[in-house]
C-alpha cells in the first residue's frame, strides 16, 4: 500500500490543527461558491446528454466522433494554459502516470458503455453506471476519512433506488448471460473515472488541473485513434464529414464538464459530491427526455425522480 496515502490519511484524522486548517480551506472555499463547481458540470454534462440524443437522428458514428472529442478537449487544453509549457515537463510531472491511467479509464468505460448499451440494454447499462456511486463514496469514507453519519448513508441508498426506478423500462429487454459481464465493467470503470480524479487532487494537489486533463484526454485520444485505424483499414468504418463536427462539438462540451467536474471534487468531498452530481443528473436527464424529446414517464420513472430530489436534499443536508 502506498505509504504516502496513509501518511496523507493519518494527517488528517489524528492532527488535529491540520484537520481544522483543511476544514476551515474547504468551507471558506464552499461558502464562496456554494454549488458553484456542481452546477456548471451538470449545466454541460446535461449538453451531453442531449447532443448524443441527436447522434442516431443525425446518422453520426460514435467512435470517430468520440475519437475526435478527445483530440479537441486535447487541443483546447493546450490552448487554455495562458503560461508556456513543454511536453518534457508533462512526461516529468509527478502526476503523469495517473493521468494517462485515468485517460485509458476514460475511454474504455465509454466504449464498453456503448457496447453494453446495445447488448444489455439502455436501462441496465445506465443503473450500473450509477450505482458506483457506491465505489465512489467508499473511497472517500474508507481512504480519505471523510466523515459520514445514518442522513447521507440514507441520502445515497435513496439515490440508488432513485437511478432503478428512473431508468425502469415497462418493456424488459431479454439479456443474454454471456454479456452480464459489461454491466459489471460499467460498475467498476465509471467508479476508477471518478475516484481517480479525487485521488489525484489528494496525492497532488499542487498539481496544474489544465494540465492534468490535458494529458487525460490526450491519453484518451491515442487509445481512441488506434481503435479507429484499425477499424478503418479493416473497412469495417466510414468516417463521415458530420462525425468530425460532433465530435468538436463534444469535445467542446466534454473539456468544460470534466474540467468543473475535477474541480467540484478538489473542493467538495467525493462522498457529496458524486452522490448528488449523479442523482441531479438522473433528475434533469429525465425531465429534459420528458419536456424535449417526448419520452413517456411511467408512475415508477415519477416516483424515482422524486426520490432523486429528496436524496439530494438529504444529503446536501447531512
Amino acid at each position: 500500500m502506498n505509504n504516502k496515502f496513509w501518511v496523507c490519511k493519518s494527517e488528517i484524522t489524528q492532527n488535529p490543527a491540520f484537520k481544522t486548517e483543511h476544514l476551515k480551506h474547504i468551507f471558506a472555499t464552499t461558502i464562496r461558491f456554494p454549488m458553484h463547481f456542481l452546477i456548471l458540470a451538470l449545466f454541460f454534462s446535461t449538453c451531453i446528454f442531449i447532443s448524443f440524443k441527436y447522434f442516431p437522428r443525425f446518422g453520426i458514428n460514435i467512435l470517430p466522433s468520440i475519437t475526435i472529442n478527445y483530440l479537441t478537449a486535447t487541443v483546447l487544453g493546450c490552448f487554455s494554459r495562458l503560461e508556456v509549457f513543454s511536453i518534457i515537463s508533462i512526461v516529468q510531472a509527478p502526476w503523469f502516470f495517473m493521468a494517462i491511467v485515468t485517460g485509458m479509464a476514460f475511454i474504455l468505460t465509454f466504449f464498453t458503455f456503448a457496447l453494453s448499451t446495445q447488448k444489455v440494454g439502455v436501462a441496465m447499462t445506465v443503473v450500473s453506471g450509477k450505482m458506483s456511486i457506491i465505489l465512489s463514496v467508499m473511497i472517500g469514507f474508507l481512504l480519505l476519512a471523510e466523515p459520514y453519519n445514518f442522513a447521507k448513508i440514507a441520502g445515497i441508498v435513496l439515490a440508488i433506488i432513485a437511478f432503478f426506478l428512473t431508468n425502469k423500462s415497462k418493456t424488459d429487454q431479454q439479456i443474454e448471460k454471456k454479456y452480464l459481464f459489461l454491466p459489471l465493467f460499467i460498475f467498476i470503470g465509471t467508479g476508477a473515472n471518478d475516484s481517480l480524479m479525487k485521488l489525484s487532487g489528494v496525492y497532488f494537489p499542487n498539481r496544474d488541473e489544465i494540465l492534468f486533463l490535458t494529458a487525460t484526454f490526450f491519453a484518451a485520444f491515442v487509445i481512441g485513434l488506434v481503435i479507429l485505424v484499425y477499424k478503418y483499414y479493416d473497412k469495417t468504418l466510414n468516417i463521415k464529414y458530420k462525425d468530425v463536427v460532433a465530435g468538436i462539438l463534444l469535445g467542446l462540451l466534454n473539456w468544460f464538464s470534466t474540467l468543473f467536474f475535477i474541480k467540484g471534487l478538489f473542493v467538495l468531498p467525493i462522498s457529496f459530491f458524486v452522490p448528488v452530481f449523479n442523482a441531479a443528473l438522473v433528475f434533469i436527464a429525465a425531465l429534459t427526455s420528458y419536456f424535449f424529446f417526448g419520452e413517456k414517464l411511467s408512475v415508477l420513472n415519477r416516483v424515482g425522480i422524486a426520490l432523486a430530489l429528496i436524496a439530494i436534499a438529504v444529503i446536501a443536508l447531512s
